[in-house]
């Protein structure tokens, strides 16, 4: 029943072997969704820097600085219509670097909350457990 459910949820809490016994809380403590997202905030990182480093890759061709390829003649400078078709494209592929760069920082940041958030969880149900087991057995 819905009611009975609800009750036993919202019943105030006795002492922390109270807390243990409940089902909710139980179900709460060995959740594992935020090392699911913490992982999967790894590999959306992982993913995004291997499509910064080609990004970064093509600039530095762009630009003539790429050890590779500095001795091709990709642009002829001297043509003015090519001058400013390159002059657009690395703007373009600056901005993409720019807005992958503070996407890499965003999620690493995610990662590194929910990363804290799961070490805290594990630590609070460590140290509820050890309580609960205390109080049971004095």
């Amino acid at each position: 029943d819905t009611e009975e459910i609800i009750e036993e949820a919202t019943r105030p809490l006795a002492d922390i072997p109270d807390a243990m016994s409940r089902p909710y809380v139980q179900k709460g403590l060995g959740n594992k969704m935020l090392e699911i997202m913490s992982w999967s905030l790894m590999e959306a990182l992982t993913a995004e820097n291997d499509y910064n480093q080609h990004i970064r890759r093509f600039l530095n061709i762009l630009l003539g600085d790429d050890p590779d390829t500095a001795h091709l003649e990709l642009i002829d400078n001297y043509n003015a219509q090519e001058a400013a078709l390159r002059d657009q494209l690395l703007q373009l592929v600056q901005e993409s670097l720019s807005r992958s760069d503070e996407f890499l920082y965003r999620i690493s940041e995610s990662r590194d909350r929910v990363a804290f958030a799961v070490e805290q969880k594990s630590q609070l149900k460590h140290q509820l457990e050890k309580i609960a087991n205390s109080t049971a057995h004095p």
